[in-house]
């Protein structure tokens, strides 16, 4: 096995959300040349070659993975904590074990702001989704407030193209479509 264990160091209430809690934890091992196997199996992360690490999505969790430690923000609880550590232990152990079956991947994917969601989106300010304007849906949708099917002219026909642009980003954000 090639990460033995994650140790948590830190734990309190969450920024976005403060009915939850954040935590940073240390690996046993590196994984720095484990980044870009990681990057080229997870999808939907986002990766910085540079730091180095790699960010991504589990369910509403976000994890950051780093070297040698790792943050995971948006936890229910301790126990939600314990259960997704040995979930990013299994996976780190999993693409370890098949990186050679992997080709590793470099290729930094850049975080979309509300602009690029907002240029997907029908621009028609209809306010069906609940919002007063399709940038400010857009905003909601970044920050994973509201999901792509609460703007119906977005199914429109006419707005597959746009839907189909829009799906990819929030896929490689890793929120619900």
């Amino acid at each position: 096995m090639f990460l033995e264990e994650i140790n948590m160091t830190y734990i309190e209430p969450c920024l976005v959300d403060n009915s939850r809690i954040r935590i940073k934890a240390d690996l046993s091992a590196d994984i720095s040349n484990l980044l870009p196997y990681l990057n080229a199996y997870i999808k939907a992360g986002i990766y910085n070659e540079k730091m180095p690490n790699l960010s991504y999505k589990i369910e509403d969790r976000v994890v950051n993975l780093m070297s040698n430690r790792l943050t995971i923000a948006k936890l229910l609880n301790e126990t939600d904590a314990y259960e997704i550590m040995d979930e990013i232990k299994d996976l780190i152990n999993k693409v370890y074990d098949n990186k050679s079956n992997i080709e590793p991947s470099c290729e930094m994917k850049k975080m979309p702001g509300p602009i690029e969601i907002y240029k997907s989106l029908p621009k028609s300010n209809c306010k069906k989704c609940g919002e007063l304007t399709c940038m400010a849906f857009a905003g909601k949708l970044l920050s994973g407030e509201k999901i792509m099917r609460s703007c119906e002219a977005l199914y429109e026909e006419k707005n597959k193209d746009k839907r189909n642009d829009l799906e990819g980003l929030m896929l490689l954000l890793g929120y619900e479509i």
